[in-house]
Order: structure tokens, then sequence, then C-alpha cells
């Protein structure tokens, strides 16, 4: 078979398999492999050629001689440097480059859009950071159009003493996603929450937004009628603690379908209910929320997912104790606080496929699932009580991971069948002493039938034991294929363990003790290659 003659879209599939160095690799096999790692779209934008302020003579030779169509570009400007607008403009001209990502100083930047008007008016996707080692400069306000860029992120770094106004309004009629992060070397309490050195102009099509929201730049920008806005993202805010005008912030948004927060209140949420009734995903981190506006108002919406994130402040001042989302496929819940301490807080979700449980009070926190859970992402510490018929539920279960510690053991007994099982990790936490976890791993065996990957992943230095008379059961899983193993002490070994079906393992780390004269994990596998230490 001649290889070069592979189709397009076969190559895309291969390629895309590969680390950078290794695609690199596979473009100087042949003229074919070459055209398709440099001329495909989904491949091309991972390939990046910097250009900087140095060796400005060896960026020219290599533009010249190279027959290559680099579609994404790194440009660093550091100097006032002529000969460095000039090679940008010669890559631009030799290349078909849609992404440009610019680094520097804004005096530099406003030179280097100017001197290369047709490169920007060309590209799709511009990533712009702002940068300065002293005081930003005194200019006025300069307007740049970007006649075709669909996707703009853009970082400004501040470490001036004084407070700046806007330096660039930027003019993006075709404009659909965009990131706007500030951050601050100077004075962390003092200038963290300055307006970026930008404006945004003419973006009727954004869809996706994610902001800093600070005091003043968004508050003309929000004020604007925003039919096309479908994601939002504010993930930190100057006056987080203060009500803005959220019934005319979400009013001018409404057909929002994904927001995300780093902080929320009751009013913020209820005008967001109240205004967008096609959300779909909310997800919070960080809250204060009470049954009034959660509870009774998220019945109302057809979501699809819930993640809810603590950050060991989020609070759920429960007082009707009940949630019913029927339509809900995705929760997260992770570190709630459940206010006041009487009571159980109930979630009945019908559809849900996918949940992801740490950090929760189980003993008042209660779940009503149907049969189409899929995926389960939860720990298991403690002696923790949720609804009689959770692991139960898990009957459909595909994908499950434990995160465990030694007071997990009586877990074991609440272990049924999952006949459905295809993957399972356990991920040990910290401890001060070691532990085992044989009754939990002679249950696993048990009741998973069909569990074609096994994963124990001791995070600590700590130990975590397995006795050899409960790791034999391990012949029981006879369509396991994959076993991965870290950090795991197998004591009093007494023999090797026919695994011949298994085709791939990772063990490292790991130790054994017994009478057995080999000091290696005792199994006869086809994968010879392991790693004990």
């Amino acid at each position: 078979m001649d290889w070069s003659f592979l189709p397009l879209e076969i190559l895309e599939i291969i390629l895309g398999k590969l680390e950078f160095k290794d695609r690199m690799a596979c473009s100087l096999v042949c003229h074919s492999w070459c055209s398709a790692l440099f001329c495909s779209p989904k491949l091309a934008r991972d390939i990046v050629f910097s250009i900087g302020p140095k060796y400005c003579s060896d960026f020219r030779s290599i533009i010249q001689s190279s027959e290559r169509n680099f579609r994404q570009l790194v440009i660093v400007l550091h100097t006032a440097d002529l000969a460095l607008n000039e090679i940008v403009a010669e890559a631009a001209k030799r290349w078909n480059v849609k992404f440009v990502s610019l680094v520097g100083e804004p005096v530099r930047l406003l030179s280097c859009f100017k001197s290369n008007v047709q490169l920007f008016d060309s590209i799709t996707e511009l990533t712009l950071e702002f940068t300065m080692d002293r005081a930003w400069p005194v200019m006025p306000v300069q307007e740049v159009t970007f006649v075709n860029l669909k996707k703009f992120h853009y970082l400004q770094i501040y470490v001036g003493p004084n407070p700046m106004s806007v330096l660039f309004r930027l003019v993006m009629p075709k404009l659909e996603v965009a990131s706007i992060v500030l951050d601050s070397l100077a004075n962390e309490e003092a200038m963290y929450w300055e307006d970026p050195l930008i404006e945004l102009l003419e973006c009727d099509k954004l869809k996706s937004l994610e902001v800093d929201l600070n005091s003043s730049m968004w508050d003309n920008f929000f004020a604007v009628k925003r039919s096309n806005m479908e994601r939002l993202v504010i993930r930190r805010a100057s006056d987080e603690c203060h009500e803005r005008n959220w019934h005319q912030l979400f009013g001018n948004m409404p057909n929002l379908k994904h927001v995300e927060f780093a902080f929320s209140s009751d009013s913020m949420l209820s005008n967001l209910i109240a205004s967008c009734k096609k959300i779909e995903r909310i997800m919070f981190y960080g809250f204060c929320l009470h049954d009034g506006s959660f509870a009774n108002n998220m019945e109302v919406l057809k979501l699809k997912q819930i993640h809810l994130d603590g950050w060991l402040t989020g609070s759920l001042f429960s007082s009707e104790g009940r949630l019913d989302v029927f339509h809900l496929e995705d929760l997260t819940w992770k570190y709630v606080e459940l206010a006041p301490a009487q009571g159980t807080f109930t979630i009945v979700a019908p559809e849900l496929k996918r949940l992801t449980l740490r950090g929760c009070d189980y003993k008042r926190f209660l779940l009503e699932v149907g049969d189409c859970l899929e995926c389960v992402d939860m720990d298991y510490y403690e002696t923790q009580i949720m609804t009689p018929n959770f692991f139960g539920s898990l009957e459909n279960v595909q994908r499950l991971t434990l995160h465990i510690n030694s007071n997990s053991q009586k877990l074991a007994l609440k272990i049924a069948p999952m006949p459905r099982l295809k993957y399972l990790e356990l991920v040990c936490s910290t401890e001060r002493h070691g532990y085992n976890c044989n009754a939990l791993f002679r249950g696993i065996c048990a009741n998973c039938p069909e569990l074609e990957e096994l994963c124990i992943r001791n995070e600590h230095e700590n130990e975590l034991r397995i006795s050899y008379s409960h790791f034999v059961q391990l012949v029981r899983l006879t369509r396991l294929r994959v076993l991965t193993m870290h950090f795991v002490t197998l004591l009093d070994v007494a023999g090797e363990i026919p695994l011949r079906h298994l085709q791939r393992q990772n063990i490292w780390g790991c130790t054994v003790s017994g009478n057995s004269s080999k000091q290696c994990f005792p199994l006869q596998t086809q994968d010879k290659e392991m790693n004990i230490q």
C-alpha cells in the first residue's frame, strides 16, 4: 500500500492523534502528508510559527524558503523594530494566516496593526496580550477594525502605578466569541479591577462572552440588545457583593443558553430565570441561594446541566427541601453547604446521565434518579447515608469514579450488582496511616462482571494495601483488558495470577511482599512491560 495516497480524511484522523513533534516528523515523509498537515484547517491551527525581535534575518530566509502554509503566527513585539514588521508582512503574503497571537506594549501593537492592515483584515482569530514593564503610555484613543474576525482573546497584564482609560476601540462586526481577562502585577487590591484598555464595538453577532465584570466598561456594553448571545461567563466582579441592574442586563440577552458565574445571589438568579427562558446550563462557583430563587425557579426551566461548586463558600438555604428537574442530564454538586442544619434536601432527576458528588453532607442530601444514569464521580469517606435506592440505581452505570479513604470500608457492603460497568477508578485520598481496601476490591470483583478497565490510583505516599487472597479475585473479571495501579502494596503473594486476556497494564510505584521468589507483580499477561518500584 502506498501511504502517500491515503485520503485527506484518513490522514486528518491519524495525524490528529499525534503529538506536535511527531506531526512535524510526519510532514517530512512525503509531499502528500506535508500538504495534509499544513492545509487542513483542523491540523494547521495547531502549528505555530513564532516571530520575535531577534534573528530577523534568519526568519526572513526561513519564510522565503519555506513552502509550508502556516496558519498561525505568534508575534512578540518588545522593541520598535521595523524589520520585524516587514517580516510579518512577508509571512502574511506567502502563507494563508488565519490565527495571530500578538504580544507587546500598546504602542508597538498599534504600529504592527498599521503596518499589516491586509493581514489583520483577513484573520479570523486573534489573541491580544498587552504587557508593560512601566507606566502605560499617554496616547489618543485608537480605532482598529477587524473585518473578518470571529474569535478574540484578550489578556491585559497591568504593572503601572496609575489607572488608565481606553487606548483602543476595536471594531469587530463579525465577532462571535470573545474572552477578556484582566490581571495585575502591581497593587492587588487597588488595581485588580481596573477597566480593560479596550472597548468592543459593533459586536452584534456575538454568541459567547467571557469577562471579568468590572465597574464601568461593561455597563454600556450590556445596555445594548444582544439577541445572539447564547453563552455568558462572568469569572469575577469588583462589586459582586452589591446588586446591579440584573433585570436590564439579562433582559437584553433573552436567548442565553449557558451561564457561568463565579458568584451569584437570589436577585441575580431570579432575574436570570425570569428573562432567559432558554437556559439549559447553569454553572455557579461560590453562591448564597435560598429556595425562593433556587428550587422554585429551577423547576420552571428545562435545564440539562446544573453545576454547583461552593468553593467552601457556597450556601443553599433549604426550607422546602425538594427540587424536581425532570430534564436534567448532568449534575455536579460540590461543597454545597445546606442550611439550616435540620431537614434534608432531595433532588429528583429521572433523566440524569452524569453525576458528580464531592464534599457533600450525604446525611441530608438525597437523590432520586431513574435508569438513565451512565457516569458517576463521587467521594465516599464516612458512613454516609443516601437515599435507600441510590446504590441500586447504579445498575446502568458504565463509568464510575470513587474517591475513598480508610473510612470507606463500609461502602463494600452497599455495592450492588453493576452489570454494565465498563470503567472503574478508585482514587485514594491522603491518610496519615496506610489502609487496605480488601473488602471493597472483593465487592468490585463480585459485582462488576463486564468491567473492561480498572484503575487504582493512590495519590500519596502512604500505603494502600491489598492482600493477595483478595487480589486473586481479578480472575473473575474475564473481560478486563486494561489494569492501572499506582503506589499499591500487594501483601502475602503466593503465586502468579493468570490474566491472559489482559491487553495493557500500567503498574508503577508498587511493591509486593510474600513467600514468592519473584519480587514482581504476580500477573501472567500478554503485556510484559511493568514498572514496579
